[in-house]
């Protein structure tokens, strides 16, 4: 491969059948985030490295992110009766990617981690930035059916420190919120800003995202009362 400015070649070894494969990687200086949305979805000047986090293998077909955790022994037996033995083909995303390129890539990492009976925290973070790709498309469909999934994994969620776990609680209000589930958001929200326990940053966010809302309710919908915390 001769040297491009965007991306560099990574090696890797594929956890399920051994081999050997090279995949493209955004290169960090290249990838300049400009703004976050209200879900910590990052929004990137030029290039967007969330295209390049899963790597599937050539070969076998079987897709990995860093996440992962059970990519070993007995679960590589169980990722081989779902997953592996139930594609119908195995596609090559080893090079440039388009955002289908990329949905792709986090789909056949979300059947090997639900093969793998990778934790629920997993499984939501992949659902949540399949979202995110279907809004960079503009198709609020699909993205409103992955935050409803990733709401879901949520709430069946556990964080191993404080600050997993404030993101947590912060992500279901506002997944709630996203999805049109407005009194579960209110509550989500609600209990951010009532218990002292919590950070001043997720209270800040909770506070300020409630705001917003109640902001953008008044103005579409005049000045009747809108629902309160």
């Amino acid at each position: 491969m001769k040297f491009n400015v965007n991306y560099y070649q990574k090696e890797m070894t594929c956890h399920f059948c051994k081999k050997l494969y090279k995949t493209y990687k955004a290169r960090p200086n290249r990838c300049k985030i400009i703004k976050e949305d209200t879900d910590f979805m990052p929004i990137y000047k030029d290039l967007n490295p969330l295209l390049y986090e899963v790597a599937v293998c050539p070969h076998c077909g079987y897709a990995y992110h860093h996440s992962m955790t059970r990519t070993y022994g007995p679960f590589l037996l169980i990722i081989e009766q779902l997953y592996i033995e139930e594609l119908q083909f195995k596609p090559d995303l080893c090079a440039e990617r388009t955002i289908d390129d990329a949905l792709m890539s986090y789909k056949l990492a979300y059947l090997v981690a639900k093969a793998a009976m990778e934790e629920p925290l997993l499984l939501g973070n992949f659902a949540l930035k399949m979202a995110w790709l279907y809004r960079l498309q503009n198709n609020t469909r699909q993205e409103l059916h992955y935050l409803k999934a990733a709401r879901e994994f949520y709430s069946q969620s556990f964080a191993k420190n404080k600050e997993g776990e404030e993101r947590i609680k912060y992500l279901h209000a506002e997944l709630s919120l996203r999805i049109g589930d407005i009194d579960e958001a209110r509550k989500g929200f609600s209990r951010i800003l009532g218990d002292r326990n919590i950070s001043n940053k997720y209270r800040k966010y909770a506070r300020n995202r409630w705001e917003d809302y109640r902001h953008d309710y008044k103005e579409q919908e005049g000045e009747k009362d809108g629902i309160s915390i």
